[in-house]
């Protein structure tokens, strides 16, 4: 056994060789920058969530105010309204998260464009409503990402 693991190793460092004898050599400044590249975070800081935050969403249609201490939900085109005191929002991967009783908000930091209008906002907002499950867009308006 241990001659057949002695033979593949030599296989294996036998090939090595060869293909490192037949690789093309790359110049340092271009290994530099692909190092430099690899280096920088992938994900930049996201902004501040401002003092008034805004997210809606499609089929059925809802929206979401958070100000003033409170957030204020409002689903199936009107006839469901939840008015809750915002807690304090705790820091998830890449936004935030709020969490209630009867309503949980998750913010990820990440370009949304509403499937109606096709308008680009700077977040992805999940909304759990009294356990039913939203999906929209919210933050500030991206006309730059509209679709």
């Amino acid at each position: 056994m241990a001659a057949i693991r002695t033979e593949a190793w030599d296989m294996l460092t036998g090939a090595m060789q060869k293909a490192a004898a037949t690789m093309q050599r790359w110049p340092a400044y271009i290994m530099l920058a692909l190092a430099a590249a690899c280096a920088y975070p992938a994900v930049t800081n996201p902004p501040q969530m401002p003092g008034s935050y805004r997210a809606l969403g499609q089929e059925p249609g809802w929206n979401l105010v958070i100000a003033d201490g409170r957030i204020d939900y409002t689903g199936n085109y009107g006839e469901k309204r939840i008015t809750v005191a915002a807690p304090e929002p705790r820091t998830t991967f890449n936004g935030h998260r709020y969490e209630t009783p009867r309503l949980i908000v998750d913010v990820t930091h990440g370009r949304c464009n509403d499937v109606m209008s096709g308008h680009g906002y700077a977040d992805t907002v999940m909304v759990i409503a009294d356990g039913e499950t939203y999906r929209g867009c919210g933050g500030d308006r991206r006309p730059d990402w509209d679709s």
